[in-house]
Parts: C-alpha cells; structure tokens; sequence
C-alpha cells in the first residue's frame, strides 16, 4: 500500500521484502532450469525446517513443513486411533480450524466437552472441570483470533498431563510473535500457517510433533518423500528401486509428495529474518505498540476485548463500537487496514509496524461518548 498504515498481520501478513525477492529469484533461476538447479529447492526446504526448529526449540525432525495450519492439525485429528468413549476438549469461540477437525471425530464415538469464555478469554478452573478419565486430547489456540487473549500452555499442559491427555495447539495467531519454545512447554502437537505473524507465503505453514509422538499418528500421507532411502533410486541406479521403504523416523514423513517449493523458498527467507531479529525483540515491540493502542482507544471512548493482564495478551487488540461497521468502512477507505471478525474492529500490529501508523490510525478514529456493550 503506498498510504495509510498496514494493521491487519492477524490476518495476511505483509509477506517481506527479503521472502519476496527470494521467490522471484527462484522463478528465474531455479524454475526456468528445470531439474538443473531443483537441488536449490531441498537446500530451502531443509534451512525452513531448521530455523522452525531453532524458532520452537525443539530439533529439526521434529518439524514438517506442511501448506497451512488446518492440514497440521488433521495429521492429528485424522492420525489418532480413536476409540468410541474418548473426549476431545475445545474452547468455545475458537476459531473454525481448529474446531471442525474435531467436530468430525463424532462419527468415530468421540465426545466432545467445551471450555467456556470468560471475559473474553479462558479460565484454567473451567478447563480443570471438563478433563477428565475419558479426556484423550486438549485442542487449543494459543491465542484466540478475536480477543488477542493468550491461554498459558504450561497450565494447559499440566492439567492434561494428570490424565495422561495430549495436547495440540493452533499457534497460527502466536507463532512469530510470542516467544514459545516446546522445549519448557511440553505441547504434543503445533501447527501455524506461515502467512500471518510469519509474513511468509500464503499456502505455507509448520507442523511440530514431539519426538516420542510421531508413530501416534499412524495415517501419514503415502507420498514419496515421506518413506527413507526414497531418492536412492535416482541417485545410486540399477538395484535400489523398491517400494519396501520404510517412513522416515522424523516429521518429514508427513510432507507426502511434491511440495510448494516456491512458497518454502519465501517461508525459509521469512524465517531466516525473524530468527535474526528475534522473537523476543519481536515481542517487546509488539507489547509496546499494544500498550499505545489501548490506551489510545480508552482515551477516545472504546472498550477494548479480553482480558487486560500481561500474561493474557498477544499481538491482537480488539474493540467494540457502536457503529462498528461505519468506522471500518472509513479506516479502510483511508488505507488503514484491519479486520472486522464477528462486528468487532481488530487490530494486529507486528515488529516493523511504525509509532507512526498507529498514531494514524487512532487519529482516525471518531471519539465515543456512550457505553458499548463489549460482551462476545
């Protein structure tokens, strides 16, 4: 956009400079040469996976590289052995990725028990009330795409470890942006697209499993790259064709056949720039530019959603408006972008967002007077 201020990485992320001149390069140099330099495609495709790794802490096998969050998160929902009895464990009000997989599941005999919103956020008691012995899996959102609240894995993965449940979050809405390592947090299962806080390429995205995980998920896709010793029938000739492989003892099992390599090329660029910069950076900047936004739409009038607490935020500020239609109507029209989710206005800045677009934006906002109901 050549005006007004990009505020929406909620949404679509701004896919960066550096992603973008990666792929262009790959069209011209890779792609216009065939199989000659296609050797540069797995080279991207392995540093994606490493700086995942390095990003999650947690080691390169442990991560796939998969086309968006959904397909993650029906590794796990569709790999499990199920059995008639088991309960799956989601937050009402979470976004439909990661509710419809599990909805799924009742035509296997899986229950499904629901964790209420409080506030715009969750209670850790409410949790607590609804795992239980039958409880086989806790899904959950790092961060609830409309509130920005953040849910604390650690008490999430304390409550399921007493019953001997598995966890599998959706951290599209966290991962990029606030600092998790799977190494402290002892998560089961993650997976995030990479078009959002990544600012990579729409139709990219990770998958984590942890180690002693992997063979849970028994309907890995059948394709080529999953099984090892694959490509010795291109490389070592006469003798070393057969279909008698086993799967690879990594996540890499679950990439199947041919992947976007176009897309990883600018997910291992976006990456590489965020490792650089660092989450933590990432973090700090996003809480600050948070902190001016909230006060900035107090100071004029609008309540903002889900709990204030430090520990409960993420990079997403939502507020509500009496005429919140009209206002997103305006701020669109002046080039600011946000987004519009259940007729609440959210906004999402990232690391390099300016003091000045944000500024912008609230100067752009009409004052309120009167009381909004703020209640989802």
């Amino acid at each position: 956009m050549t005006a007004g201020a990009y505020l929406d990485y909620a949404g679509i992320g701004v896919v960066r400079p550096a992603a973008r001149a990666a792929m262009r390069a790959a069209v011209d140099d890779v792609l216009a040469y065939g199989a000659t330099r296609f050797g540069d495609f797995f080279a991207a495709r392995d540093g994606a996976r490493d700086t995942a790794a390095r990003l999650l802490e947690c080691h390169p096998d442990e991560v796939a590289l998969v086309p968006n969050t959904s397909t993650g998160l029906h590794l796990v929902a569709d790999g499990l052995c199920w059995r008639p009895g088991d309960e799956v464990v989601l937050f009402d009000r979470d976004f439909p990725a990661n509710v419809q997989p599990w909805r799924r599941l009742a035509e296997r005999g899986v229950r499904l028990r629901w964790v209420p919103p409080h506030d715009g956020g969750y209670r850790m008691a409410d949790l607590a009330q609804q795992i239980g012995p039958a409880t086989r899996l806790v899904a959950v959102s790092h961060v609830n795409f409309l509130t920005g609240f953040r849910v604390d894995l650690d008490a999430v993965c304390a409550l399921a470890a007493e019953v001997g449940a598995l966890v599998c979050v959706d951290a599209v809405q966290a991962l990029g942006v606030v600092p998790l390592s799977v190494r402290r947090t002892p998560v089961d299962f993650l997976a995030a697209g990479g078009h959002k806080w990544l600012c990579g390429p729409p139709g990219t995205g990770l998958f984590y499993s942890r180690r002693d995980r992997l063979d849970l998920l028994r309907l890995a896709p059948a394709g080529w790259f999953g099984y090892d010793r694959s490509q010795d029938m291109l490389v070592k000739g006469e003798g070393h064709f057969t279909y008698e492989l086993p799967l690879r003892p990594a996540a890499r099992r679950f990439e199947g056949g041919m992947p976007n390599f176009l897309g990883i090329v600018g997910l291992a660029a976006a990456l590489a720039e965020l490792a650089e910069v660092g989450v933590a950076t990432v973090w700090r900047r996003v809480g600050s530019l948070g902190e001016r936004l909230r006060a900035g739409l107090r100071e004029r009038g609008y309540p903002v959603l889900g709990p204030d607490d430090l520990e409960s935020r993420s990079g997403i500020i939502t507020f509500a408006a009496g005429d919140a239609g009209r206002i997103f109507a305006d701020l669109t029209a002046r080039g600011l972008q946000v987004s519009y989710p259940d007729g609440k206005i959210r906004i999402s800045p990232h690391f390099w967002t300016t003091d000045g677009e944000v500024e912008q934006l609230l100067e752009a906002l009409p004052r309120q007077d009167r009381d909004i109901d703020n209640q989802q």
